[in-house]
């Protein structure tokens, strides 16, 4: 765990300080609410099938397949309260007020809303969402779907509210993201190994307006090297650090 992070970008010198911030979240703090990540060991990208269900070709070729998959996810998903960590974040927005510029998540869990977070820039959709192929409305899934899965008609006129392997973020919101990150003094990542480029591109859009880039992640990863400070250690263990 890191020992040489300046108090003024830990989680009270952040809640103190008056910088502008911008969060950004990947899997790892998913895992701290029991979630699996997508890398590392039992990640989904670790399974085949995962990633073919989770990918642009699986809407195409197997769609009603696809949604059934994603939605033993949401099933699972449903009940999952959010860890410590996402409580954590909510309270620095409540804490900051308009310097809090926004949480920028890769997660697809809605676990960040659940906590009572209010600028969430989901850039990969959200499980609890599906959306029109007519028109491109977004609505909740229907609370029915949690205790029947729905026949294949009902299906027939949606997907999935998540961006797919191999899709374009046409239909999420990364502008808003990009623009978040370059207002931001501070931008803070936590918990994305940054395999998937975006975050990386993200904090170095940051960095390059002039942010510090804060990295919290117990494993080493590219998004280190856009960084200025890196805390090798979990969310969880970034929220409870103290100098």
């Amino acid at each position: 765990m890191s020992d040489t992070l300046p108090r003024e970008y830990t989680f009270s010198g952040l809640t103190e300080g008056q910088s502008k911030i911008t969060v950004i979240t990947g899997s790892g703090i998913d895992v701290e609410a029991g979630l699996p990540s997508f890398r590392g060991e039992k990640g989904y990208y670790e399974d085949r099938e995962a990633s073919y269900l989770a990918s642009v070709e699986a809407l195409n070729s197997e769609p009603v397949r696809q949604w059934r998959w994603y939605l033993s996810r949401f099933v699972s998903y449903h009940a999952t309260p959010p860890a410590k960590s996402h409580f954590s974040l909510a309270e620095l927005e409540a804490n900051k007020g308009e310097n809090f510029l926004g949480i920028v998540t890769q997660n697809i869990s809605g676990l960040h809303s659940k906590a009572g977070s209010k600028k969430v820039l989901e850039i990969h959709g959200c499980i609890h969402e599906m959306r029109s192929l007519e028109n491109g409305e977004c609505k909740p899934l229907p609370k029915s779907w949690v205790d029947l899965p729905p026949e294949e008609k009902e299906l027939k006129y949606w997907r999935p509210n998540v961006c797919f392997i191999g899709e374009s973020y046409e239909d999420y919101p990364l502008p808003e993201s990009i623009e978040a990150c370059r207002k931001s003094d501070v931008v803070l990542v936590i918990g994305t190994a940054g395999v998937i480029h975006t975050p990386v591109w993200l904090a170095e859009e940051g960095r390059i307006s002039g942010a510090v880039v804060v990295n919290v992640n117990p494993n080493p990863g590219e998004v280190d090297r856009v960084s200025d400070y890196t805390f090798r250690g979990t969310a969880s263990d970034y929220f409870n650090f103290n100098l």
